[in-house]
């Protein structure tokens, strides 16, 4: 049997390079050399893409594109080539690629861009499509999206960029509905950098400026003080949820599974992850954050559509628990894009 050819595409520009290298470190060490013919892809923090044909450790170490055997490739976008044109002695060579696993995370990573590109090429991928992608990388829209489906999320209000002249009168609109401290964030970027609490107005407007450098739109919430949880999600027509993990804050135990919660607790949990999952049009895995106030609340917190996926992250680690072990885990993702790709194509 021909061996299936998986291009593993890593690194990209976004703030989680590191992850991502980590991520695709693990990964290509899990998968069988029996089973499948690995192409490794690294996108440098210039946005290079390279082919590399090193020793995995290299992307472990972060120093994968110092290698001198490094050399340019690319996706083709043209269908009738369904894989990488990578340069071997002036030309490019072209190598047909069955399943694109993509691990880059953050933007051009899984805000549909790359998405995008992998369906221009028509090539099944592992991961969320474009819209669902770009859904949940927006903050603002999947609150309102999960709003509307009467799923509990913390009390929130978007501030566009063009209010940044009358900001005043938008801190009295955020005044009026909720109380401080408040989380202010980009709508569609992770950066920690630009994201913060408020407690009062002085920095509320300071926090709001900050945001803004990294997005359009800013999202101001009512800060959840409590129990912070991780509920991952697996599938496409009947998915299915893993027991909750707990976010600890300690770097020796970062999250305890199963978490030590009530019976029915984890119930609305793992339903809600599901339900919140259908709403985003959501395919293939998520991995789920939510939130038990102080006064009992469970809220949604957001949800990350490609997580971190080196074998001790919480969605792997949350997976693991209900028996999917990492190994396993893998080869199912691979498995389901190939078995889907007609949805896309």
């Amino acid at each position: 049997m021909a061996k299936m050819k998986v291009l593993v595409l890593f690194g990209g520009s976004s703030n989680d390079y590191t992850e991502s290298l980590e991520s695709a470190a693990s990964v290509l060490h899990a998968l069988p050399e029996e089973k499948y013919e690995v192409v490794p892809v690294g996108i440098n923090k210039k946005g290079r893409w390279l082919y590399f044909p090193g020793d995995y450790e290299e992307i472990a170490s972060g120093k994968w594109n110092e290698n001198p055997d490094c050399t340019s490739a690319v996706l083709s976008p043209d269908p009738a080539h369904r894989g990488i044109l990578i340069l071997e002695d002036g030309s490019y060579t072209l190598k047909r690629i069955d399943v694109i696993f993509s691990l880059l995370q953050g933007v051009y990573g899984e805000d549909g861009a790359i998405q995008g590109l992998c369906e221009l090429s028509h090539i099944p991928y592992v991961g969320n499509g474009i819209s669902s992608s770009a859904i949940c990388r927006n903050k603002a829209l999947t609150h309102t999206l999960l709003q509307n489906a009467g799923i509990p999320i913390p009390s929130w209000i978007a501030v566009s960029q063009n209010s940044l002249n009358r900001l005043d009168r938008e801190c009295d609109r955020i005044e009026a509905g909720m109380d401080y401290p408040l989380f202010v964030k980009p709508s569609g970027s992770d950066s920690a950098a630009a994201s913060g609490i408020a407690h009062d107005r002085e920095q509320l407007m300071t926090m709001i400026k900050r945001a803004f450098t990294q997005d359009s739109t800013v999202l101001v919430e009512s800060l959840c003080e409590g129990r912070e949880f991780r509920v991952a999600v697996f599938g496409y027509d009947l998915p299915f949820a893993s027991f909750v993990g707990e976010l600890n804050r300690s770097e020796d135990q970062p999250m305890t599974i199963p978490a030590d919660l009530e019976e029915e607790t984890v119930k609305i949990m793992r339903e809600t992850a599901i339900a919140a999952y259908q709403v985003l049009g959501c395919g293939a895995l998520a991995l789920i954050d939510f939130y038990c106030t102080v006064r009992g609340d469970i809220l949604l917190g957001e949800v990350n559509t490609m997580p971190a996926l080196s074998e001790h992250a919480p969605y792997p680690a949350l997976m693991a628990d209900l028996g999917m072990r990492y190994p396993y885990l893998i080869e199912k993702l691979i498995e389901q894009a190939a078995e889907h790709a007609d949805r896309v194509f």
